[in-house]
């Protein structure tokens, strides 16, 4: 099988990070952590197991953070254990090849995305962690157990994993749905545990991926709010006002800017202290840098929200004053999990019952009732033997004007779908 993986030999990793400094080129090149080769094809590990033939898979930003080296050594998540070879892709879609003896909910040609890590599930812990008996998956307290390997992920043409580590595929949603359900899923449970009220105001900071999906989820969850973004890059807006954003908050002068969108009072020294009076009900940072942190905590109103969306792996230095000063709550959400559902989904009748539901599941009913479109922001496709080239058009995003990049690993097409951008005209590698 062929496999894009990370690689976390020493000798790589700091030969990387020297030569980086000098060419990004180094990411990509021999002695790189960042691997893109065949590798041998393994039996099924266990009678539980299946083989998934991909179809389909993004880029995310995870994924671009392992590549790029941008784990601090200093940061808590680089003491947790972790094996030699990291398969990338975790936004993917795949039918299934093959099955173990014992595979009790999934047969061969059903479409499956990759659902969740390794879990009590997936390891036969009995009872299971307060977590996973919850349905919060991916905070499993037995998730660094040894068991046996999975082989590949969404960059790879196969991936070898638990049944219970997939999720079945409803007919109706397209390959390009069915592929980013997962980002879908962590927009919505971002949303479900910490949404402003009816008829009040959230910033989200950042256009991207993750940003411009809790725009849509928002306009489904909370349709009266209003929504202000705050772009990374220009050319974002366009995508941020099709995806229903009631205001752009610019970056030049971005506190005053704040404080007219909300009708706050606003407070600046000459040594660069900034107060506002007032602010938005909830703050989403998809970014998760010094800056935008300390903008989201400046921003939000007194008793207001900031929920850190984005995942940067290093630490920061911010004014933690309004968290004391204006009773500001920090909240950190991380991928999905099982929400606190009303019911009801819309006209189709084909929604999900009320009480605790999967945000996966929830993700899908949303995509076949198209209250959520995260397939409209797919700019670049690439086949899978230029992961390399995915890679540099999805961290280039200005350049490339890049928003979802994803691997297409079905048998071309012959025609280019519209909204999609050909390789050819937009990178020159």
């Amino acid at each position: 099988m062929w496999s894009a993986y990370y690689d976390s030999n020493p000798a790589r990793v700091l030969s990387t990070r020297i030569l980086g400094t000098f060419s990004r080129r180094a990411y990509y090149g021999p002695l790189a952590p960042f691997r893109a080769r065949a590798i041998a094809r393994s039996a099924l590990p266990g009678r539980h197991w299946v083989r998934v033939r991909n179809a389909l898979a993004g880029v995310s930003e995870d994924d671009l953070n392992l590549i790029h080296l941008a784990a601090s050594s200093r940061v808590s998540l680089m003491a947790a254990p972790r094996r030699s070879r990291i398969f990338l892709g975790r936004e993917v879609v795949g039918e299934v090849a093959e099955i173990g003896p014992e595979v009790e909910f999934l047969r061969i040609g059903d479409r499956v995305a990759y659902q969740t890590d390794q879990c009590c599930a997936t390891e036969q812990v009995e009872p299971p962690c307060a977590q996973c008996a919850a349905g919060n998956y991916s905070l499993c307290e037995n998730r660094y157990l040894p068991g046996p390997e999975a082989l590949g992920a969404g960059w790879s043409d196969e991936m070898i994993l638990h049944e219970r580590q997939l999720f079945l595929v409803p007919d109706q949603l397209t390959d390009e749905q069915a592929a980013l359900i997962a980002p879908t899923a962590s927009a919505l449970h971002a949303i479900l545990r910490y949404q402003p009220p009816p008829g009040g105001h959230a910033l989200v900071i950042g256009g991207g991926t993750s940003g411009l999906l809790l725009i849509q989820a928002l306009k489904a969850l909370q349709p009266n709010s209003a929504i202000t973004v705050q772009p990374t890059h220009g050319f974002q807006v366009g995508f941020a006002t099709q995806s229903g954003v009631t205001n752009i908050l610019e970056s030049e002068d971005s506190s005053a800017a704040a404080a007219r969108v909300t009708g706050a009072k606003h407070f600046k020294t000459r040594l660069g202290a900034e107060l506002l009076v007032g602010g938005f009900d909830v703050v989403y940072d998809t970014i998760g840098s010094a800056n935008s942190l300390q903008h989201a905590l400046r921003w939000a109103r007194e008793g207001g929200t900031v929920v850190l969306v984005g995942r940067r792996l290093a630490p920061v230095e911010a004014d933690l004053t309004p968290l004391w000063h204006r009773e500001i709550t920090l909240a950190g959400v991380q991928a999905h999990g099982t929400e606190n559902w009303p019911g009801g989904l819309g006209p189709s009748g084909w929604g999900v019952d009320g009480g605790r539901v999967s945000s996966f599941a929830l993700a899908a009913a949303m995509l076949r009732d198209r209250r959520i479109a995260p397939e409209r922001l797919i700019t670049h496709r690439f086949p899978l033997h230029e992961v390399r080239r995915a890679v540099a058009t999805a961290q280039d995003t200005a350049m490339h004007r890049a928003i979802k990049v994803v691997l297409d690993m079905r048998p071309m097409p012959a025609y280019a779908p519209e909204g999609i951008q050909s390789v050819a005209q937009e990178v020159t590698g």
